[in-house]
């Protein structure tokens, strides 16, 4: 596993840093370094051309002695069109027009990515760079229509211009904002060309540098610093295109969000490593993956030395080719001053070596979360908010937490979620329908919607849950001593939200697990259920809200472990049984069996761990046992293999 040091530098400190940044290279086993211009703890807007001129004069004295010292030299491009908005002189804002949000109000010193005087500015710093000659320029993440201070898009007479020339119809920025979430096909219309704006703005700024840099240097490696798939999707990306623009004739190159910008337990922990996952399975393996470890603000007392190194280690499970580390303040402090860090990368590098070469050739494994492309143009918006355009997926780390490997490719027990099951083909449906497949109450809405509630179990001639309730857990086979139990639906908040929960009509084939009650305990109709089809598939439709508030439970684990292995026919891979805040990451080499299984402890108790191991994997292991005991934020990792 390799390291890139992330380096902020000052330029009345630069040949002082220069030494410290060979000393801490050679100190911690550091192979590579991406120098940064802007230091994010002062200021996160763009600068006037001078002063990239006078960074990259300096790049250029650095470079010399960085390759002396058989360390590579690269560039991180800090910021482009802003992170943080903020009032600056005169002299220090730029011509072009300004990023507009959601409240309409224009930024002061945020810039628009579509504005072409914009577009030529960042083609030109960066082919300043590139004459210093860098293997890599990375491109920060504020290269983006949507940003830090403004969460949804923008909203500027650039972007209404684009998108009412697309349309055929003059929209102003109000009338573009309103029309955006308007829960019609023709809010959709003008969404879909808002996306299609984005995108197609994003794409010709990316081939603007692609084209400047490589007129330059030809061998130079352009990256992009990106968001997650929820923020990718709500700016109509193709991350894929995206970073061909970028790459030009050379490999592409990504460096997906990274988490854990400060200590964190449960979920979130779960997050580090999910998140990238999930923007990797959209990626094809042509893609070099750099993962980023940053510590915000760049202090133990924020984030501790152990967290650090377990997120290091997650990325490198979840695929990391390189990890880049933005661990060091900004403030141009000497690396010494931090001793203990420089000593957890070196120390912690022979078992990032050893974890790395057990995850070579392997897919992330278990249950299949399903992504599909164009999610955002069908997205319903009933109460007409820009939050119904973000993309909810909390399961993609809740059902690790109860115990469940997943993935995010199709395999033989799958989950399909709200309009995914409108994305996919039919062909595609049809075939998910035949293996295991659990669906949340739109997406079993939106089967029922495409003819096919036959092969689920229910139709579409139901209400919806419309008062304060309960989810009360049904016979002992699917719960154990948890039967009769009672969890919450959370009505409460999803009601004001608008977030509906089916009360579907199921056939009388199905097999109830849950039904829905009132706060007088009087039977509302039925919650989840099992169904088996004439394809052979089994189904279980999962009615309400998939949330932390309606699944971190004993209980909920319990039932959704039982579930997944009658889905599986009793052949899913393994799972943890009973044993709260231990997640499973399973890798698996499919060609050979071999595996990898790597349990974390996401909480601070010391806990029990019992697995249940399908009848076809083995834990590589001779002398371990089905019952372990992790330490509070302790990751194990044990070889598998299928029989």
């Amino acid at each position: 596993m390799n390291y890139i040091l992330r380096a902020v530098i000052h330029e009345d400190q630069w040949e002082r840093q220069l030494e410290d940044i060979i000393w801490v290279c050679h100190e911690a086993g550091i192979e590579e370094v991406y120098l940064k211009e802007q230091c994010h703890q002062i200021l996160m807007s763009p600068f006037p051309m001078e002063k990239h001129r006078r960074m990259a004069e300096i790049y250029g004295k650095m470079a010399e002695r960085l390759r002396e010292e058989r360390i590579t030299y690269s560039i991180n491009l800090a910021t482009s069109v802003g992170h943080v908005d903020c009032r600056l002189k005169d002299k220090d804002l730029l011509p072009y027009g300004k990023f507009t949000g959601e409240s309409l109000q224009p930024a002061d010193s945020v810039y628009c990515i579509l504005d072409e005087g914009w577009q030529n500015y960042i083609a030109s710093v960066c082919a300043v760079y590139a004459s210093t000659h860098p293997a890599v320029l990375m491109v920060d993440d504020d290269f983006r229509s949507l940003n830090h201070s403004a969460a949804f898009g923008c909203f500027c007479p650039i972007h209404a211009k684009a998108v009412s020339e697309k349309l055929g119809r003059e929209l102003d920025s109000g009338q573009l904002l309103a029309a955006v979430t308007r829960n019609s096909e023709e809010g959709r219309s003008v969404r879909r060309a808002w996306l299609e704006v984005n995108f197609e703005g994003q794409k010709k700024a990316a081939a603007g540098i692609e084209q400047a840099v490589h007129r330059v240097d030809p061998a130079i490696r352009i990256g992009l610093m990106n968001s997650g798939e929820a923020a990718h999707a709500l700016q109509g990306r193709d991350m894929e295109t995206l970073l061909r623009t970028f790459a030009g004739a050379n490999r592409p190159l990504s460096r997906p969000l990274g988490g854990a910008y400060s200590d964190c337990l449960h979920q979130d922990l779960v997050a580090v490593h999910q998140g990238m996952a999930l923007s990797m399975a959209q990626l094809s393996p042509e893609v070099e993956i750099i993962s980023e470890v940053e510590n915000w603000p760049h202090t133990r007392f924020t984030k501790s030395l152990n967290m650090t190194g377990l997120q290091m280690e997650l990325h490198t499970l979840a695929g990391a080719d390189k990890i880049s580390l933005n661990v060091f303040d900004f403030m141009a402090t000497p690396y010494v001053q931090e001793k203990p860090m420089v000593e957890l990368i070196r120390d912690r590098k022979p078992e990032l070596d050893k974890a790395a070469e057990l995850r070579k050739r392997k897919a992330q494994d278990g249950l299949g979360l399903l992504w599909y492309p164009g999610q955002e143009n069908l997205l319903e918006t009933p109460g007409g908010r820009l939050d119904e355009l973000i993309i909810k997926r909390e399961f993609d780390t809740l059902f690790p937490m109860l115990g469940i490997p997943v993935c995010f490719e199709e395999r033989e027990v799958n989950l399909l979620s709200g309009v995914n099951a409108l994305c996919c083909s039919r062909e595609e449906l049809i075939r998910l329908l035949g293996k295991g497949l659990i669906l949340d109450g739109d997406a079993a809405r939106y089967v029922c919607r495409r003819g096919l509630g036959s092969y689920i179990g229910c139709d579409d001639m139901g209400d919806e849950l419309n008062s304060p309730s309960a989810e009360l857990l049904c016979g002992e086979e699917f719960h154990g001593i948890f039967a009769g139990n009672l969890l919450p639906t959370d009505w409460l908040r999803l009601e004001y939200k608008k977030i509906r929960v089916p009360l579907l009509q199921y056939d009388s084939a199905c097999r109830v697990l849950t039904k829905f009650v009132d706060k007088d305990k009087n039977v509302l109709g039925n919650g989840i259920t099992l169904y088996e089809n004439r394809l052979g598939g089994r189904v279980c439709v999962i009615p309400g809200y998939i949330g932390t508030w309606q699944f971190a439970y004993r209980s909920r684990s319990w039932q959704m472990m039982r579930i997944v292995d009658w889905l599986s026919k009793g052949e899913f891979p393994v799972l943890v049984e009973d044993s709260p805040n231990i997640a499973p990451l399973y890798y698996l080499d499919r060609k050979t069996g071999e595996g990898l299984l790597a349990l974390v402890n996401t909480g601070l108790d010391k806990q029990r761990v019992c697995l249940r191991c399908g009848p076809k994997l083995c834990i590589g292991e001779d002398d371990m046992e089905d019952v372990y005991r992790l330490e509070p934020l302790e990751l194990r990792m044990f070889r598998t293999c299928i029989k």
